[in-house]
């Protein structure tokens, strides 16, 4: 009986440590920097790979997301840190050829490190969900959920206003598991400032109130509604929980699934690039073709780029 409980607390605690990983990702600066330094990128590209990697770096004319300020502290009486770092990536950007992006990165992350606050190089920090990942989730917890064939994931996918009880489930599926939502604490806003790229200043403040309004409209037994409806009027349509549940904007062209096969194709443009993705999955491996790599790489040693670093304030 005694080991029975205590077997019992064992599992428990094991599932309360791991419930909130599930698919999520961390890194910090350091992790992303040896990572780098494995696919031999230096010099000014280096930048550019770790903040890829980050996923905080976008080769298009947004350049660096204001998300990465998330590996920074600013001072304690230093409320002007973010104009600051505004004003230096403002006045930077006009100088440097939108073709030279490893040289974009590397003057976009020096503004950070030159104006922002003390960088934080050794604390893992959550990773955003790619379009390609949010496909794969999507179909994984279509499968657990047992909407697998051809016809119910077609259906889960053209339920756009959520009508479906089982596409509100799969909806909250993809929330628990990419970190974003679990049933005791609501919606991580920690993540989703990051999954969404940064958001206005009064969101903390709408989505409170909007998640308060929500659970006393809702039965707290029908946990897929409230899930489903917390992503899609809380945090809005500006700010999507996942693309391919909602279908939102020219990123996603199109999502077909077969489960004869189990093969499925996500045709998107990758968020961090001008790049065109081709994905096969079959079973349990995924397959992901370039349709056009131009990447630059060169210069000097992962060292340089790591001692900046540790070294600004």
């Amino acid at each position: 009986m005694q080991f029975g409980i205590l077997l019992t607390t064992f599992v428990a605690t094991a599932t309360a440590l791991r419930v909130h990983r599930h698919k999520v990702a961390h890194k910090s600066l350091q992790e992303a920097s040896i990572e780098c330094n494995k696919y031999n990128v230096h010099g000014d590209c280096l930048a550019r790979c770790v903040t890829l990697v980050t996923r905080d770096w976008y080769d298009s004319s947004n350049g660096i997301s204001p998300v990465y300020s998330r590996f920074f502290q600013p001072g304690p009486h230093d409320r002007c840190g973010i104009d600051r770092t505004q004003r230096c990536l403002q006045a930077r950007a006009p100088m440097i050829s939108s073709l030279d992006t490893c040289y974009r990165a590397t003057e976009s992350v020096q503004c950070y490190m030159d104006q922002y606050g003390e960088v934080n190089v050794t604390t893992p920090q959550f990773i955003r969900f790619t379009i390609l990942q949010d496909a794969r989730l999507v179909y994984e917890c279509a499968t657990m959920l047992g909407y697998s064939s051809p016809e119910q994931l077609n259906a889960l996918l053209n339920d756009k206003e959520f009508l479906r009880l089982e596409t509100r489930c799969v909806m909250r599926c993809f929330m628990i598991r990419s970190g974003l939502y679990s049933d005791s604490g609501g919606l991580n806003m920690a993540r989703y400032y990051v999954q969404c790229g940064g958001y206005e200043d009064n969101f903390y403040e709408r989505v409170a109130q909007c998640s308060a309004k929500l659970r006393q409209e809702i039965s707290c037994e029908d946990k897929c509604t409230l899930a489903q409806r917390l992503a899609t009027e809380c945090i809005g349509v500006d700010y999507a929980t996942s693309t391919i549940m909602q279908q939102q904007g020219d990123t996603l062209n199109s999502v077909i699934a077969a489960q004869g096969s189990k093969v499925y194709m996500v045709n998107d443009q990758n968020a961090n690039s001008n790049v065109s993705y081709h994905v096969m999955s079959s079973g349990d491996s995924t397959k992901i073709g370039n349709k056009d790599s131009s990447s630059k790489f060169g210069g000097n040693d992962l060292e340089v780029f790591m001692q900046s670093i540790t070294n600004r304030r």
